[in-house]
C-alpha cells in the first residue's frame, strides 16, 4: 500500500514538472488595449528588450494628418502614441532599435516628397534616428542612399538596408550609405536575420505571375555574411522564393518556401538543407524559439509546431474589429517568454507562454 501511494505521488510529480516546464508550453494570445482613437494598417511591431517595444505604421482613418507610433515601456501592459506628422509623410515604414534609447526608423521626407520636388518622389525615403526611445526624432543625412524597405543596426554607427537587389550598409550612423551586395537580377533581398553578433543571413528570391493568374515561376534567393554585412556569400539555392527565414542559431535555421508551403531546415550555416514538411500551413512571419517551437502566420492565423515544423496547429484566430481585414502584418518574440503581432486592422496580439 505504501509502495502503491509513493508510485502514485511520483507520477503526480512528474505530470507536475511537465505542466509547468516553460519549454512546454506553446503561447497563448490576447488583444493588447493601446487607447483611442482606434487605428489601422499596423505593418511592424519591433523591441528592444522584453519591457520596450514599437508599433508603426497606425493611422487614424477619420483623422488628417494623424499617422501614430506606439510605444511600450512595461511589456505591452500599456501603450503611449505619438504623431509623426508632419515629421514624416504616412508614418514610418520600418523600425530598427538598436537599445532601449537608440532608435533607427525609415520615413519619406515630405519636402522631397512634396509636389513639384526635384527627383522621383517614391525615392524620398529617409532614415530618422531618435536617442531618447522615440520621443524625438531627427532626419539623417544619408548620401547614396537608394531608399529602403527594411532596416537592421547593430551599434548607432553600423547597419544595413534592404531594397529590391540590394544590401547598402552605413558605418557613420547613416550619414552615408554604400551597397555591399547586389543580387545582379536573381531577386529580391527581403528578409534579414543575425542570430548572433556578426553572423547573419539575407534571404528572398522572386515570383513571377502568369497571365491568367497563378504563380509562373518562383525562385529563392540565400546569402551570409560573418562580419555584420560588410561582406557577403551568396549561398546556393534551388528552391522556391524564401518567405520566412529563421535562425536559432548561427548554423540552426529554417526556411519556408512559396508558394509550394514547403519547410526546410539546415544544421551547416545554410550550406545544405533538408525538406522538414512538404506543405506547412503558413509560411509568413516565420519565428522558432528553439529547433523545436515555432510559429509562422497565414491570414488572421497563428499556427504553432512543437516538434520542428513536422505538425502544426492553429493557436488564434484574429477577428476583424474595422472593414479592414485583420491580417497579421508581424510578428516577434523580444523573449522566449512573450511574442507580440500587430494586424492590418490595427490590433495588437500578446503572446504569453
Amino acid at each position: 500500500m505504501r509502495r502503491t501511494l509513493s508510485l502514485a505521488l511520483v507520477a503526480l510529480g512528474l505530470a507536475a514538472c511537465q505542466r509547468t516546464d516553460p519549454s512546454s508550453r506553446r503561447a497563448t494570445w490576447q488583444p493588447a488595449s493601446y487607447g483611442s482613437p482606434a487605428l489601422t494598417s499596423f505593418s511592424e511591431t519591433r523591441f528592444a528588450s522584453a519591457q520596450v517595444g514599437w508599433v508603426i505604421g497606425g493611422y487614424a482613418a477619420d483623422l488628417s494628418r494623424y499617422n501614430a507610433l506606439l510605444s511600450t515601456r512595461d511589456g505591452g501592459a500599456t501603450w503611449t502614441r505619438q504623431n509623426l506628422s508632419p515629421l514624416t509623410l504616412n508614418g514610418f515604414r520600418s523600425i530598427a532599435p538598436v537599445n532601449e534609447q537608440v532608435v533607427l526608423a525609415l520615413g519619406v521626407d515630405p519636402v522631397a516628397a512634396a509636389p513639384g520636388a526635384p527627383g522621383n518622389p517614391a525615392e524620398s525615403r529617409a532614415v530618422y534616428k531618435s536617442t531618447n526611445g522615440g520621443a524625438s526624432w531627427q532626419q539623417l543625412p544619408g548620401a547614396g542612399f537608394l531608399g529602403s524597405f527594411h532596416l537592421h543596426f547593430f551599434t548607432e554607427n553600423t547597419g544595413l538596408s534592404l531594397k529590391n537587389q540590394r544590401i547598402q550598409r552605413t558605418t557613420d550612423g547613416a550619414s552615408s550609405w554604400s551597397t555591399v551586395l547586389d543580387s545582379n537580377g536573381t531577386g529580391d533581398w527581403n528578409l534579414l536575420q543575425f542570430p548572433s553578433g556578426s553572423a547573419g543571413y539575407a534571404a528572398g528570391g522572386g515570383v513571377s505571375y502568369g497571365i491568367v493568374g497563378g504563380v509562373a515561376i518562383s525562385r529563392g534567393a540565400l546569402a551570409k555574411t560573418s562580419d555584420q554585412g560588410a561582406t557577403w556569400e551568396v549561398l546556393p539555392w534551388n528552391k522556391q522564393f524564401i518567405n520566412s527565414l529563421s535562425f536559432v542559431s548561427a548554423s540552426v535555421g529554417f526556411a519556408a518556401t512559396f508558394p509550394d508551403h514547403h519547410l526546410y531546415k539546415t544544421q551547416d550555416g545554410g550550406l545544405t538543407w533538408a525538406l522538414v514538411n512538404e506543405h506547412i500551413p503558413a509560411v509568413y512571419n516565420g519565428t522558432f524559439l528553439t529547433e523545436a517551437e515555432g510559429y509562422f502566420t497565414e491570414g488572421a492565423a497563428i499556427y504553432a509546431t512543437s516538434d520542428g515544423g513536422l505538425t502544426w496547429q492553429q493557436d488564434y484566430q484574429a477577428t476583424p474589429n474595422s472593414q479592414y481585414p485583420a491580417t497579421i502584418n508581424s510578428l516577434t518574440f523580444p523573449t522566449s517568454a512573450a511574442g507580440f503581432a500587430v494586424t492590418a486592422d490595427g490590433q495588437v496580439l500578446k503572446g504569453t507562454r
